[in-house]
């Protein structure tokens, strides 16, 4: 024992120390002595003559009892007695083992005053106490939480705990919520409902009680929907009806969009309408869809016109084409009865506003939310007049000042010049695409009959270096088991050149809309919404996925696609390697032939592997009625396609999903034919990985 072993004396000898305890400890260094010390602000002899050795009380069950007892921080205690601070939590105390604490300072009793000679007093009546009534802040309570669950295992369903739980209610509880994330106690920063959550020596029903306890006293002070409660309550089953520790992501990010402001809950519509495509009618956007009420109605729209997003609340909705109309419909329904009742208006209003929105749906293409905002405008303005301007007459053009070198001209724009550009480009494309239409289809051309609305939507370019490149997600994870493959996802077309800035939208063909005019029907629109509906019953099934799209240009000229296979191979795309054989390919397009129909599946016959793939997929398609699909050799350097030269070395195919303007080209714009047709796709991979 070094010559700190003298300090204990002060509280019992070394020796007897050592005689009780069966598990020995060394005494700290003197170099540990002197940073306790110097943080305490007290001399080493001092905290010498302080530090005595003691087992964990046997009614506080853990080390953070036996500290807590003696008014030490964990990291103190953990310090002295050479604890990893990072893994107290899982320290388990043996019988008799002993551990050093830090006593409070020795403090001098006062000396005594003589008794004065008492006067003679009335006898007084003995009074009862009065029980004490402890009274939180937010931050105490939420520090008061913390501590009772660090104490001992099992804190939920205790009386101590419950009581602390029962005290979060209408009036305190995002409060509370938000000062438990934020006590500098807790290192992690984790959440209140994970934390009760994570006690799994805590009966099941207890901790589901405790955490749908704060959720109501949340949704009561927020006034939140029901419906909101059920999903909540179903996601905490299914978690707790799953094997190992419960996941509280979903959990938490609901109760997060609960206590957001409208901005904040606008920005987190807008980054689903403009994130994850088909995003109307998913789960995360009826949430927040729900969240709009008729407290918020009004500030939420706002604060989506402030976004400069070039788009009302209600155009983002619509404009998901990848999402069902119906679910588009609905949502918008839901936003236009949430304004009404926060602004008192008449019933008889809703049947103009519902019989607009019907009219527009009747008909494929984007729908024109004209007169639809004019309504939302004239509510929140509380008059009848039409706007001068509303949000839909503003083009989505950024104002982004990003400079981009264009390789073959060599010229320098930026971001937005080049949006621009791309726009009026594709605005003239489209009205000569239009006149040949309209002949080849016995119209009378009228250049009126166009709606352009979707030409205005053509996306910025992605920048990285002053150089335009492919647009690329991140490694999309399987929300089931791994199966440790890879999807690579290439909605086709919809990127821009890098050589000369020009955005290619794919094939043309137009539709009529329900007001008469025609608008442009967009292959790369399109196929971003098969895109986006294949990825998400692939991660379903255990795949990774990646989606990535660019001008053919772009990805000849940056080998773009394999890029991402190489990066994907070799781990610094994701942080996990995957093999060349476990990475599958497939570029989504819609071919171009007036009258004919069908499904083409593409391959270069030079590769085993991408005839195999090819054959399964196309024998799976088949299985599907509505699907007539063939196979077609396509060998690089006489008619080959340029992503299937790019990811030779893994198993790839294009799969041609329908004629945009052929004679069954309403199957691209049908939710049932895209249902079944990304269904048998899954099912081909599967039977290619020998995936059950």
């Amino acid at each position: 024992m070094n010559q700190g072993a003298k300090g204990v004396g002060a509280a019992g000898s070394a020796k007897s120390v050592q005689k009780t305890n069966q598990q020995k400890r060394n005494f700290p260094s003197d170099a540990t002595l002197k940073k306790i010390a110097k943080e305490m602000k007290i001399s080493v002899d001092e905290l010498k003559s302080r530090i005595k050795a003691s087992e964990v009380p046997k009614n506080r069950n853990s080390i953070y009892g036996l500290a807590d007892t003696n008014k030490m921080d964990m990291k103190t205690f953990c310090t002295l007695n050479g604890i990893e601070y990072s893994k107290w939590r899982d320290y388990k105390a043996k019988a008799n083992e002993n551990f050093y604490i830090i006593t409070e300072p020795e403090t001098k009793k006062p000396t005594a005053k003589p008794k004065a000679q008492a006067k003679s007093q009335p006898a007084k009546t003995e009074q009862k106490p009065q029980k004490k009534i402890t009274r939180y802040t937010p931050a105490s309570l939420g520090k008061a939480i913390y501590e009772k669950s660090e104490e001992y295992y099992g804190a939920v369903g205790k009386a101590d705990f419950d009581k602390l739980i029962k005290a979060i209610n209408s009036k305190n509880a995002s409060a509370i919520i938000k000062a438990y994330t934020q006590n500098p106690e807790n290192d992690d920063k984790e959440s209140l409902i994970k934390t009760i959550t994570s006690e799994y020596k805590s009966d099941k029903q207890a901790r589901k009680d405790a955490v749908m306890h704060i959720y109501d006293a949340l949704a009561q002070e927020k006034g939140t929907p029901a419906e909101i409660r059920e999903r909540f309550k179903k996601e905490l089953d299914s978690q707790f009806d799953s094997f190992g520790r419960v996941s509280t992501k979903k959990l938490d990010e609901t109760i997060n969009r609960m206590m957001a402001t409208p901005s904040e809950l606008a920005g987190k519509m807008k980054k689903d309408i403009h994130g994850k495509w088909g995003a109307v009618g998913k789960d995360s956007f009826n949430e927040l869809t729900a969240l709009v009420t008729s407290k918020n109605a009004e500030q939420v729209i706002k604060a989506y016109n402030d976004l400069k997003t070039g788009e009302s609340l209600i155009e983002g909705i619509t404009s998901e084409v990848r999402s069902s109309k119906e679910d588009r419909k609905d949502a918008v329904m839901h936003i236009y009865d949430a304004l009404a009742k926060q602004k008192n208006v008449p019933a008889q209003k809703r049947e103009e506003f519902q019989n607009e929105l019907n009219a527009q749906f009747k008909s494929f293409g984007m729908v024109d939310t004209k007169k639809l905002d004019e309504i939302i405008n004239g509510i929140i303005s509380n008059t009848n007049s039409t706007p001068t301007q509303t949000a839909k007459s503003t083009p989505k053009i950024s104002n982004n000042k990003t400079k981009v070198r264009l390789t073959q001209t060599g010229k320098s724009m930026t971001v937005s010049d080049l949006q621009r550009g791309a726009i009026s480009s594709a605005k003239n494309e489209a009205k000569e695409n239009f006149k040949q239409y309209c002949k080849a289809n016995g119209i009378k051309y009228d250049e009126n009959m166009l709606d352009l609305a979707p030409i205005e939507r053509l996306p910025e370019p992605v920048v990285k270096n002053g150089k335009i490149v492919a647009q690329e997600s991140d490694v999309l994870t399987p929300t089931t088991t791994p199966n440790g493959k890879v999807v690579v996802l290439n909605p086709g077309h919809g990127g821009y050149s890098s050589r000369t800035g020009y955005f290619d939208p794919g094939s043309y063909s137009f539709i009529k809309k329900g007001n008469g005019k025609y608008a442009p029907l967009l292959e790369y629109a399109q196929m971003k919404g098969y895109g986006d509906d294949l990825a998400e019953r692939l991660r379903a099934q255990g795949y990774a996925v990646v989606i990535t799209n660019a001008h053919a240009q772009t990805i000849s000229d940056q080998n773009s696609m394999t890029d991402i296979i190489n990066r994907l191979n070799n781990g610094t795309k994701g942080g996990k390697k995957y093999a060349k054989s476990d990475i599958a390919f497939i570029s989504l397009h819609a071919d171009s032939d007036p009258g004919k129909t069908g499904t083409g599946v593409c391959f270069d016959p030079q590769f085993t592997d991408d005839a195999n793939f090819a054959e399964i997929l196309n024998k799976n398609l088949n299985e599907e009625e509505w699907v007539k699909s063939n196979v077609s050799e396509r060998q690089w350097g006489k008619k080959g396609i340029q992503v299937l030269h790019q990811t030779e070395q893994n198993p790839s195919v294009l799969v041609e999903v329908e004629y945009v303007n052929g004679s069954k080209a309403q199957n691209l714009d049908s939710r049932e034919y895209k249902n079944r047709f990304n269904r048998k796709l899954t099912e081909g991979l599967n039977e290619y990985f020998g995936i059950k």
